[in-house]
């Protein structure tokens, strides 16, 4: 007897157990229908499990459309083929990782212009967007600009170029507070490596004092004028071209052609950590004295016997390898004959080897006060 109430305790539990669960599947399943997210996403879930692969997509679907991240994430991993629609999605859902995604995809995109892709991201509370955005409006142009910088593209799709160039800005030893920079497309700029070391050559429509080009091709280089960076131009590279337009001359070896001008004085902006002598191997105090005179960091060496040794009757230029700041030998002008370059101190500089990222104290002291 009590073996037979047990059995039938047991059956009337299940049974009460499978009604129970009859009822919340029946619920999820009219929570879905009635437009749920999260029922809808459950839906998906029981399907899924059960086989049926193409009624969870659908439910996945209707959920994810919600922007129901869950939902989100199970279509990203299961139909990655359509990954980008789903990424759209979790995007306006607000997932931040979703939005840096598709934000940096949309940098590349020719058909969404700089000024929509910052309209559209500018109150994103992704951290990565939030720099791109201060750096985008940090140099808009507000009224009082001290340089005014136009960088040209062929296309929309330099944006991610266009960011990474405010960004090296920002982040030199020059203070750029004051600069505006401002982003223009044109479809007619051709550029061409044909220069001695491939620097890029290109033909562009010039408007402003300041451009900086966005080439296709060849390397890095800078005038008075024109900054051309190319695809590998990285932020150190970006700055020693900066460096250019603020008065640094190259101290590595300037190709001959370049040389020619430069070392007989021919500069085409200023030279603020290079000057140039004839290469003697003696000079006389007076000689020595005049060279003192021109040096754009003299108020920097206490005299001008700091920067030659007396070897019988006469000087030899050139510091003590001991001295801080005097006269150095640099490579600039060793495609010339008969001419020596010199700088300021005895340590490789970002203007000699990009990659070391060394600005002297003394560098950025003559910006704000040269000679």
């Amino acid at each position: 007897m009590k073996r037979r109430l047990l059995i039938l305790l047991v059956l009337l539990g299940v049974n009460g157990w499978s009604h129970q669960v009859y009822n919340q599947q029946q619920r999820v399943n009219w929570l879905a229908h009635k437009g749920n997210a999260k029922a809808q996403y459950q839906l998906a879930n029981r399907y899924w499990h059960s086989g049926n692969r193409t009624v969870a997509y659908y439910w996945w679907q209707q959920s994810a459309e919600q922007q129901h991240l869950p939902a989100i994430e199970s279509l990203i991993k299961e139909f990655p083929q359509a990954t980008n629609d789903w990424l759209q999605l979790a995007a306006a859902a607000g997932d931040a990782a979703a939005q840096r995604q598709v934000a940096k995809h949309e940098l590349a995109n020719r058909n969404v212009s700089l000024e929509q892709w910052q309209l559209r991201w500018e109150t994103a509370n992704e951290p990565w967007l939030q720099r791109q955005i201060a750096l985008l409006k940090r140099y808009q142009e507000a009224g009082q600009c001290e340089i005014k910088i136009n960088v040209i593209a062929s296309t929309e799709g330099e944006k991610e170029r266009y960011l990474d160039f405010l960004s090296a800005v920002k982040s030199s030893p020059f203070d750029s507070e004051n600069w505006c920079i401002s982003w223009r497309l044109d479809q007619r700029l051709s550029c061409a490596g044909i220069t001695e070391r491939n620097r890029a050559k290109c033909n562009f429509d010039a408007q402003f004092d300041k451009h900086v080009v966005l080439a296709d091709k060849g390397i890095a280089s800078a005038d008075n004028r024109t900054l051309i960076l190319t695809p590998d131009s990285s932020e150190k590279v970006i700055q020693h071209e900066l460096g250019h337009w603020m008065g640094f001359a190259d101290e590595y070896e300037m190709t001959k052609s370049l040389a020619q001008k430069f070392c007989h004085g021919r500069y085409e902006h200023k030279s603020l950590n290079i000057i140039v002598t004839k290469q003697e191997q003696s000079y006389t105090a007076e000689q020595v004295q005049d060279i003192y005179q021109r040096l754009p960091w003299k108020k920097e060496i206490n005299s001008w016997h700091e920067i030659a040794s007396f070897e019988g009757d006469n000087w030899r230029l050139g510091s003590s390898e001991n001295a801080v700041t005097g006269l150095f030998k640099a490579d600039t002008c060793n495609a010339i004959n008969g001419r020596q370059a010199w700088r300021p101190v005895d340590v490789s500089t970002a203007m000699e080897q990009h990659d070391t990222g060394l600005w002297p104290a003394l560098y950025l002291k003559l910006l704000i006060n040269p000679e």
